[in-house]
C-alpha cells in the first residue's frame, strides 16, 4: 500500500514537472515594436466611393502571427494578413487567417474579401477542419443588400444585409479603426450567412500586459457577442476579450477568449508591417 502510494507521488510529481516545462517552452516573446507614442490614430473616416479606404491602423502587407494557449500551453498557432489588391482594375481589400493546432487535427483557413472602401462584404470563404469539418461561403450582394450562403458546395439559404456589412474576418481590422475613447460604439454590422446583426465594442480602458518579458501599453476592449453564432451563441458566459495595442497601429496583442471553463489565450509572436521593414 505504501508502496503504491509512493508511486502515485512520483507520477504525480513528474506530471507536474512536465507541465511547468510545457509551460516555460510555451512562453510567447514577441517582436512587436509599439509605434510613436505621439500617433494616434484619428476617428474613421468613409472613404468616397471612388477612392481606396486609406486605413488609419492595419496596412496592406501587415502579418501578424499569434500563438493559440490553454491553461499556458501552446496548442497552435494562427496569422492574420491583411493585403490590397488589383482585380482586373479594381481595387480590393484581401484578409485571411489561417491557423492549426493539436499538431494539425485542427485547422482553420479563412479569406476575406472587401470592396476598395472598406465598408461591404463581397465574399467570404472558410475551410474548417475539427470535430464538425465544413467548408463556407459567403457571396454578398452589397447593391440588393443579400448575401447568399453555401455549405459544403450546397446552397444553404439567404438572408437580408444592411449597409456597410462585413464578414467575420474583416470586421475585426474594423475594429482596429475605430476611436476607442468612447464606449458602445457600433463598429458595423456583420452577417455569418444566417443573420445579420450590429457588433458593438466595449472599451474597458487602458491597461499593462505582459508578453514575456516585454511590457506594452494597451487598450482592454469587448465586443459584444450576444448574436455571434456558434460555441458563443450556446455559452451564455462566453466572452472575448481583445488587448489593442496603445499606439497608432492598435494591433491585437492579447486575445482571451473564455468557453465553459476554459480561458484560450493568444498573444501576439510576431509582426510585420511594410512600413518598419
Amino acid at each position: 500500500m505504501k508502496r503504491a502510494a509512493l508511486i502515485g507521488i512520483i507520477v504525480l510529481s513528474f506530471l507536474a514537472c512536465l507541465w511547468l516545462l510545457l509551460a516555460w517552452l510555451s512562453e510567447t516573446e514577441s517582436n512587436y515594436q509599439p509605434a510613436d507614442s505621439n500617433s494616434t490614430p484619428p476617428a474613421i473616416t468613409n472613404a468616397a466611393p471612388d477612392e481606396v479606404y486609406k486605413p488609419h491602423s492595419f496596412t496592406a502587407g501587415e502579418v501578424a502571427t499569434y500563438k493559440i494557449k490553454l491553461g499556458g500551453i501552446t496548442l497552435g498557432k494562427c496569422t492574420f494578413r491583411a493585403d490590397l489588391l488589383d482585380d482586373n482594375g479594381t481595387a480590393q481589400w484581401r484578409f485571411t487567417l489561417k491557423g492549426g493546432a493539436l499538431g494539425g487535427i485542427v485547422q482553420y483557413d479563412s479569406t476575406s474579401l472587401v470592396n476598395a472602401t472598406f465598408n461591404h462584404s463581397i465574399s467570404y470563404h472558410t475551410v474548417q477542419k475539427d470535430a464538425a469539418s465544413r467548408v463556407v461561403d459567403l457571396a454578398f450582394d452589397e447593391k440588393n443588400l443579400k448575401v447568399k450562403r453555401r455549405l459544403n458546395g450546397n446552397s444553404d439559404g439567404e438572408v437580408e444585409t444592411k449597409p456597410n456589412t462585413l464578414d467575420p474576418i474583416s470586421v475585426i481590422f474594423k475594429f482596429r479603426e475605430l476611436d476607442l475613447t468612447q464606449t458602445g460604439t457600433v463598429a458595423s454590422h456583420v452577417s455569418d450567412g444566417k443573420g445579420t446583426f450590429p457588433v458593438k465594442v466595449n472599451v474597458i480602458g487602458p491597461k499593462k500586459i505582459k508578453i514575456g518579458d516585454r511590457e506594452f501599453d494597451a487598450i482592454l476592449v469587448e465586443p459584444d457577442l450576444g448574436n455571434l453564432r456558434g460555441v458563443f451563441n450556446k455559452d451564455p458566459e462566453a466572452k472575448l476579450q481583445i488587448w489593442l495595442s496603445a499606439d497608432a497601429h492598435r494591433v491585437p496583442l492579447r486575445i482571451r477568449t473564455k468557453i465553459g471553463r476554459g480561458n484560450f489565450i493568444t498573444e501576439l509572436e510576431d509582426y510585420t508591417r511594410p512600413d518598419s521593414n
